[in-house]
């Protein structure tokens, strides 16, 4: 199947690379987020399946990712979390006004996760269905890791890099998976999808200051038990885990992402856990399975 690449015009005249999945008689369109370190290409044979099935779909770069960013891995010196979101915004209205009444569905993956998350906070009333992938698990300790970034920041300067706050960030992973042979083993069991990850100069770049602090501030305005007002609560979630996937915290990480959403007054909330599957669900060799998972979601 084909598909076509823009640009949309984002704040700070940040131009947004976009693949657009086009499908005949579409029964609605799906937007994807990426999650952190990587690019909207890793999930052409995703969107292709999700196109051939009946569904639109529109797969961005996030911004200080993919082979258009000014500086890779930078989201922006400064108010990055709220940029990100009001990315997703331009991308949403992009898609009512080409596809017009059709609803619309979010994917979220990862950092993308956490992205969804906090979107849904406000804009719930604006998409249908909600899948999200690798979903990181709430932390307690977000608003610490908010007012270290900012001093770092102000240390090193927001293009900078800060082994601390990576180490903060991502050191828990590799550490998770026992007897590792590589630092990225927690991505995937699925060794060539490691080898290709760690080749690819497009992947696993350290994100900066600047993107940690975006990075920290999503976290923590994620971490949010309040009840969100004019919420879509019976808006169908989705979650869907590697059942070793260090970043939704095991068993007990994976109830509280849950826990925590039904706080916010969801109330359609299903979840599927796989087992031999780590992080990047989508890349492992039994990924038909999450596949087919994801369409009959998006079917109901």
């Amino acid at each position: 199947m084909s598909y076509e690449e823009i640009r949309l015009s984002a704040a700070e005249n940040y131009s947004l690379s976009v693949l657009v999945f086009e499908s005949p008689e579409a029964k609605a369109s799906v937007q994807i987020i990426h999650g952190m370190e990587e690019y909207k290409e890793r999930y052409l044979p995703f969107a292709e399946f999700l196109q051939i099935n009946g569904f639109n779909v529109i797969l961005p770069d996030l911004r200080g990712h993919g082979k258009d960013a000014p500086l890779l891995s930078h989201i922006a010196d400064e108010n990055g979390a709220d940029l990100l979101i009001r990315d997703q915004r331009a991308i949403t209205e992009y898609i009512q006004k080409r596809f017009h009444a059709l609803p619309i569905d979010l994917f979220g993956h990862s950092m993308g996760s956490i992205i969804a998350r906090v979107l849904l906070q406000t804009d719930s009333a604006s998409y249908a269905r909600t899948v999200l992938s690798g979903y990181v698990c709430p932390n307690p300790l977000s608003g610490i890791a908010v007012t270290l970034g900012k001093v770092v920041r102000g240390l090193k300067k927001p293009k900078g890099h800060s082994a601390l706050l990576t180490n903060l960030a991502l050191g828990p992973y590799s550490k998770a998976v026992p007897n590792h042979e590589t630092a990225l083993d927690w991505l995937s069991y699925n060794k060539e999808n490691v080898r290709r990850y760690i080749a690819d100069p497009l992947c696993g770049v350290e994100f900066t200051v600047g993107s940690y602090n975006a990075l920290f501030t999503l976290l923590h305005r994620m971490g949010s038990d309040r009840p969100i007002p004019n919420l879509n609560a019976r808006m169908p979630i989705l979650l869907l885990a590697g059942e070793d996937d260090p970043c939704t915290g095991g068993e007990k990480g994976r109830a509280a992402s849950k826990a925590l959403l039904e706080k916010n007054g969801f109330r359609a909330i299903s979840a599927r856990t796989y087992q031999g599957m780590r992080h990047e669900i989508l890349n492992e060799k039994d990924r038909e399975k999450v596949y087919q998972d994801v369409l009959e979601f998006y079917r109901l």
